[in-house]
């Protein structure tokens, strides 16, 4: 900055001294009045310049105090990082001590309680308690035999008053004189007694035996009348005189 100032003073005293060798003063003045704008100029020019360095300065100085700043920054947080590493390391270290003084007090004990504990006594079985007796069920039992039993009814007369009289009518029909007689009274008798079982025959019923080998070693026999459902082998109850399946 220096020398441009320099070279504009010579320029203007160069400009001057041109004037009083030669020219007129009207030129002269018209010559310094050039030589006092160029030197404005110049003057406005150095002071822009000046201006922007001291801007471009102000900018570096703002530039560099931020960097500061940031590095500042940095330089807090990375020393606050080894400060919680460091705080973190004691404490697993102290975790650490504590877990092997916690094991060492537990295996002081183990080692106490080994020494006061008296051996173990001899393993001796419990008495084998008797089984107890199987239960019974007194009214089970397996069916070994159906037979069916099959029982004439009662006559009531009619049967045999009937047949009598039929056998008479049919022993009228032979003979002759007595033996009509005879023949007659054969026939009542002989259709009485016919009539009589065929009465019986008609009023006649069936049932069923069924025997039961009871789970008691006993046996029974229960008469039935229909044996629906029962075979031998199947599995029943005996209530009163009825079967029930199982």
């Amino acid at each position: 900055m220096n020398n441009k100032i320099l070279v504009a003073a010579m320029s203007a005293f160069m400009l001057i001294a041109a004037a009083g060798c030669g020219p007129s003063a009207d030129e002269q003045a018209k010559q310094a009045a050039a030589a006092e704008a160029a030197a404005q100029q110049q003057a406005d020019a150095l002071k822009a310049s000046q201006d922007e360095l001291a801007k471009a300065q102000a900018a570096t100085l703002a530039a560099q105090e931020q960097a500061k700043q940031a590095q500042e920054q940095a330089d807090r947080l990375q020393q606050q990082e080894a400060d919680a590493a460091a705080a973190k390391a004691a404490q697993e270290r102290k975790a650490a001590e504590a877990r092997r003084a916690a094991q060492a007090a537990r295996d002081r004990a183990a080692a106490q309680a080994r020494a006061n504990t008296p051996p173990p006594a001899a393993y001796a079985p419990p008495p084998q308690q008797p089984a107890p007796a199987p239960v019974v069920c007194v009214d089970c039992g397996t069916v070994s035999s159906i037979d069916e039993v099959r029982e004439k009814g009662s006559g009531s007369g009619l049967g045999a008053i009937a047949g009598a009289i039929a056998g008479g009518v049919i022993g009228h029909q032979f003979g002759g004189g007595k033996g009509k007689d005879v023949a007659t009274a054969g026939g009542a008798v002989l259709g009485g007694v016919a009539g009589h079982q065929i009465e019986r025959g008609v009023r006649s019923s069936s049932f069923y035996n069924v025997g039961v080998s009871m789970e008691d070693g006993s046996f029974r026999t229960v008469k039935i009348a229909d044996p629906q459902g029962v075979a031998v082998g199947s599995k029943v109850r005996v209530v009163g005189e009825n079967l029930q399946l199982r």
